[in-house]
């Protein structure tokens, strides 16, 4: 497109040289004044595609470096896919995810060689959280419990009732040893199994005698579940964003009025600095004692009949405010979110003061990204995030959770490093917030 630019201002020039010579030539300027005009609308043509052509160079090159500069910083960040007929960006794209690549294929090496080894064991093996969240998986655990049930971040309270682990779990952890017991499934099923208790990481591992399930060397997991944030130190305007502790939040609600709406579902996942701990998450449904409108349902999915029998709101808030205590709270367009926890607490007749808090949607508003809008999914294209999931508030949170990771290299560019700095940069999106306000939020 640039080399065409070229041409058609070479062109342009030719056509002003060809009418000012045939003008001195013969005296006429009919044939002038037509080549002239000709030789401006292409030369306009022309500069307009060069100009075009350089600012999408120039922009890809700016998104490719900041995914570098996230990459530093965030080792799951991916680079941008689209090259925008850019081939100069393309090979510096190619050159670069083959050098990513190599260096993902050497860390994971170890842990393909650890799969292998827990992949030839022929019993049942499960691997979870203190939560329940299921961290390991190999072929005979999934044929037994249910290849949908218990994959790798699900929890195995959808195989297995809870109250049986939790009590193994505990029987194990008291013991220090390993322990035998039956565990009963969600089906009213019992299988035997044996208990031991992961002592610092948390959790345990059930493995369950398989007789008869066909063997297959195959292993799922995320041993990263198991890792738990540091102690909680409450943010003050210095504390810089490296070091921050954070709780990423969404609600699920009726509709989009605090006054009659009700929360359905309430998700979070908790932040450390630039590390997300999936395994520290919060993912409730919540009977809002109200029909769920059809428009509602249509976005997030979720049914009258699947909270038939989920617990009201003050029950759950008494579970949420732990892992919310001490942290800041995090949300896009988190207004909303806000509201609709405080109008909820108000008619609990619980005690709720809004939390030191920051908006994606804010910050990104103030960061003048190079972006066609502010939505959720926008900003998850533009800082490559995953959006398996959205419309329920865990997953949410996860994509808020990885969009806001993705963000601190930028916002450390724009200088912006401290909780307080960031507060400060919020503010400057003043159409944002003015437009929050006017929806009552």
């Amino acid at each position: 497109m640039t080399t065409l630019a070229v041409v058609a201002a070479v062109l342009a020039m030719l056509a002003l040289w060809l009418a000012f010579a045939t003008r001195q030539a013969d005296g006429q300027v009919g044939f002038a004044a037509f080549a002239l005009g000709a030789a401006s609308l292409v030369g306009a043509f022309a500069l307009w595609h060069l100009f075009t052509g350089i600012s999408r160079h120039f922009r890809n090159l700016e998104r490719l470096r900041g995914a570098l500069v996230m990459l530093a910083d965030n080792t799951h960040a991916v680079l941008p896919m689209d090259r925008d007929g850019d081939v100069e960006v393309g090979r510096l794209r190619d050159a670069l995810a083959d050098l990513v690549a190599r260096y993902a294929e050497e860390r994971a090496t170890p842990d393909r060689r650890l799969g292998a080894v827990l992949a030839s064991r022929a019993e049942a093996l499960v691997g979870i959280t203190e939560q329940g969240q299921v961290s390991l998986v190999n072929a005979p655990g999934k044929e037994l419990l249910g290849a949908e049930r218990v994959r790798a971040g699900t929890s195995v309270f959808a195989a297995l009732e809870r109250d049986s682990v939790i009590a193994a779990m505990a029987r194990a952890g008291d013991q220090g040893q390993p322990v035998e017991v039956t565990l009963t499934t969600v089906d009213g099923g019992a299988l035997r199994a044996r208990v031991v208790g992961l002592d610092e990481h948390g959790g345990a591992v059930l493995s369950f005698p398989a007789p008869g399930t066909r063997h297959r060397a195959e292993l799922e997991h995320d041993l990263a579940l198991h890792d738990r944030p540091p102690e909680v130190r409450p943010a003050a305007e210095a504390t810089p964003l490296r070091e921050l502790d954070v709780t990423v939040v969404d609600t699920e609600t009726t509709g989009l009025d605090p006054a009659r709406d009700r929360i359905v579902s309430l998700g979070a996942v908790r932040v450390h600095g630039a590390r997300i701990y999936r395994g520290v998450g919060f993912d409730r449904l919540i009977n809002p004692g109200m029909p769920i409108p059809a428009r509602s349902v249509a976005v997030h999915g979720i049914t009258d009949g699947m909270v038939a029998d989920a617990d009201p709101f003050p029950r759950v808030f008494e579970d949420f405010v732990g892992l919310l205590s001490g942290t800041v709270l995090v949300g896009h367009n988190v207004a909303f979110d806000l509201a609709m926890l405080r109008r909820e607490c108000a008619r609990a007749g619980r005690s709720w003061a809004d939390p030191p808090f920051l908006d994606t949607l804010l910050l990104a508003a103030a960061l003048d990204l190079d972006l066609p809008g502010l939505s959720l999914e926008a900003l998850a294209e533009f800082f490559a995030v995953d959006v398996h999931g959205r419309h329920t508030a865990l997953g949410d949170s996860l994509v808020t959770a990885e969009i806001y990771v993705r963000m601190l290299p930028r916002l450390r560019e724009a200088g912006v490093t401290t909780f307080g700095q960031a507060l400060a940069l919020s503010r400057r999106a003043r159409g944002v917030i003015a437009r929050q306000k006017a929806a009552g939020w």
